[in-house]
């Protein structure tokens, strides 16, 4: 059965190979990204419908809201960090707070911005996916982010039938979408559902 998808990111290389993936398991995606170019790039390459929306910015989701679809399955928050991180052991305390906020930003307030935005328009029993490091090093910004969108998708209220574990929901589409994992990419999550 074909399902709904907003892919988030979709101006990024993750983005675009999350929502291949959906795509060609036959479901309806939308790609939603910043950066205008990249992501009219890979929605004409993907065939898939795509929204220029800034997802760390209240004002450029509010603009963007009469554009997303009405009914949605699936939302998956793919980050789109806008800051190349270098060496993190040669960061002075202005590069450390920068790193930080961009990270916070592109993987935690998109997340809770666009699932403000467009959450009521996800059907009962659908699932909002937070792509995140698999296995971040302790006291890590990755591990702080897992931390905190484990600890924020406990606390919504959320359809019984959606299982949520931390960093992924699991659902028949994510299961189905696990056969296009890239095992080479360090940032692609592994699906920690049977």
């Amino acid at each position: 059965m074909a399902v709904d998808v907003l892919v988030t990111g979709g101006d990024t290389e993750l983005g675009r190979t999350v929502a291949e993936g959906f795509r060609d398991d036959g479901h309806k995606v939308t790609l939603v990204g910043a950066r205008r170019s990249d992501l009219e790039i890979a929605a004409k390459e993907l065939d898939v419908d795509a929204i220029v929306c800034d997802t760390t910015d209240a004002a450029s989701l509010d603009e963007a809201r009469g554009l997303f679809p009405h009914h949605l399955d699936t939302i998956v928050n793919v980050p789109a960090p806008r800051w190349e991180a270098g060496d993190p052991r040669t960061y002075s305390i202005a590069d450390t707070a920068k790193a930080w906020r961009n990270e916070l930003d592109a993987t935690v307030l998109s997340a809770v911005l666009t699932v403000q935005a467009v959450g009521d328009n996800l059907c009962s029993g659908g699932a909002i996916i937070s792509v995140v490091a698999e296995n971040p090093a302790v006291g890590s910004v990755d591990a702080a982010i897992k931390s905190t969108l484990s600890s924020w998708i406990s606390a919504r209220e959320v359809s019984p039938s959606t299982p949520w574990l931390p960093g992924a929901a699991c659902s028949p589409v994510t299961k189905a979408f696990r056969a296009h994992r890239r095992p080479s990419d360090p940032r692609w999550p592994a699906w920690p559902c049977s």
